[in-house]
């Protein structure tokens, strides 16, 4: 991980012998998993999707665009349509404009006639007692509850590409855990096979310590293949499935220690308030209440004025001139129960709407209920790791010591559980964020991706 040290040392202080330890054992490991990207993946990656940075950070990634997810461009594209349904109903209460045209012949006593026509034709609907007013503020109102659902698939994401970054970062320093530990297994067991060879152990305890071997082997091969798998997950979420990020760089995460916990009441409040998902359902709400009342309004009378200038016929001077002008009304007395069944399917819409809100409602509660008393524990985690820590480091001094008196002839697991301590650390601070940006998200607010460095 590019610069991993350094953060480390800067976003989570520890003491300095320990750090001296880390740092040499990173260099000496050497495990970094391996990127390579085939040219058909590399061919297959959308040319139109941001190459991602190397190294990659946090911020990076949480400022990708946001056409790269399929989702989050589905919700763009949502929108897009919303806005024309919205214009198209805006365009239904405008001023019709038109060429009415005819060539034709007509018979009028037992003699042919012309019958032809070209008219400018102007109409405008007047008044038809709010039908159309009420469907273009549900028109209105649905592209509000679609710009909802596109911050919310937009939160989401960033919170996905968040849990992979950190995912990639764990991933690689499991790997130096189980390689360590895999190192120190095979010592032991390279000395058991020495000695029962010349039968000083038994083949019981020989084939326990193989076995603790090949179990720490696989477990190390577990780890590499994980960090693979991390990768190609982060490059598959950013849009880059063939183009697998090598080096990492350890974000800080300094805003974690400005930030103090509310009450679970004032969370839950806020939620309830500014969640998106309960926002676009109150806003879906209120536009099927705006359809509603239009579908209700379809058995009253329609005022419409129409104006013609032109050839309104072939005998101007005898029978229609030149002009027209006209107000008419047009009143629905019988539609066979079209209007009764469009209503009753937006009200049961409105029923179904209602209790999905209700859902969302509960639903919500009990996230931010989880995520704040996750927040709570972090404190806790934070201070046992922070003792396993001081004891992975005093436990490293003592062995390096009986190693220079000789009294021992390796460090044993003291680097295992060294590497294990920082791991815990690392973990713990990235759950804790995870766990913010899931609280924001709950409550409303937008992911800064500023913080995230």
């Amino acid at each position: 991980m590019g610069g991993g040290s350094k953060s480390l040392m800067r976003a989570w202080p520890m003491p300095a012998r320990t750090i001296s330890v880390l740092v040499l054992m990173f260099a000496l490991s050497g495990a970094k998993a391996e990127a390579p990207q085939s040219k058909p993946q590399a061919e297959a990656a959308d040319a139109s999707t941001p190459s991602l940075p190397a190294p990659l950070t946090l911020a990076s990634v949480l400022t990708l665009p946001d056409q790269v997810s399929p989702s989050v461009a589905q919700a763009r594209a949502g929108m897009d349509l919303q806005a024309s349904l919205r214009d198209e109903r805006r365009a239904d209460n405008g001023i019709d404009v038109g060429i009415e045209g005819r060539l034709a012949w007509r018979e009028y006593q037992n003699e042919t006639q012309d019958h032809h026509r070209m008219a400018l034709h102007l109409g405008k609907e007047l008044y038809d007692f709010g039908q159309t007013e009420q469907a273009a503020l549900a028109e209105e109102t649905l592209m509000d509850a679609q710009a909802l659902r596109y911050q919310d698939r937009l939160s989401r994401f960033r919170i996905q590409m968040m849990r992979a970054f950190f995912d990639i970062i764990l991933a690689d320093f499991q790997y130096r855990i189980d390689n360590e530990a895999m190192a120190v297994a095979y010592i032991d067991f390279d000395k058991a096979r020495d000695q029962h060879e010349l039968s000083r152990i038994s083949d019981v305890e020989f084939l326990r310590l193989e076995a603790e071997y090949e179990k720490l082997l696989t477990q190390r091969t577990r780890s590499e293949h994980a960090q693979r798998r991390t990768r190609e997950h982060l490059a598959n979420l950013a849009g880059q499935p063939g183009q697998l990020p090598d080096k990492v760089r350890m974000p800080s995460l300094d805003f974690l220690s400005e930030r103090a916990l509310k009450t679970l009441a004032d969370y839950q409040t806020a939620a309830l308030t500014h969640n998106h998902e309960v926002r676009r359902l109150q806003t879906e709400i209120k536009a099927l209440q705006h359809r509603l009342e239009s579908e209700s309004a379809a058995d009253t009378p329609t005022f419409r004025a129409d104006a013609w200038g032109g050839k309104l016929s072939s005998y101007p001077e005898q029978r229609e001139g030149n002009w027209q002008f006209g107000l008419s009304m047009h009143y629905p007395l019988y539609d066979g129960g079209t209007r009764k069944a469009r209503v009753q399917s937006v009200r049961a819409r409105i029923q179904a709407s209602q209790a999905a809100l209700r859902l969302a409602e509960q639903r919500v509660r009990d996230q931010v209920a989880e995520v704040f008393f996750d927040l709570q524990l972090a404190k806790a985690q934070a201070r046992q790791n922070q003792r396993y820590s001081d004891y992975a480091d005093l436990y490293f001094e003592f062995s390096r010591g009986k190693y220079e008196n000789e009294m021992q002839t390796d460090l044993g697991d003291s680097m295992v559980k060294l590497s294990q301590s920082t791991f815990n650390i690392m973990q713990q601070r990235f759950n804790e964020t995870l766990n913010w940006a899931r609280l924001d998200y709950l409550t409303g607010q937008t992911l800064a991706a500023s913080d995230y460095q």
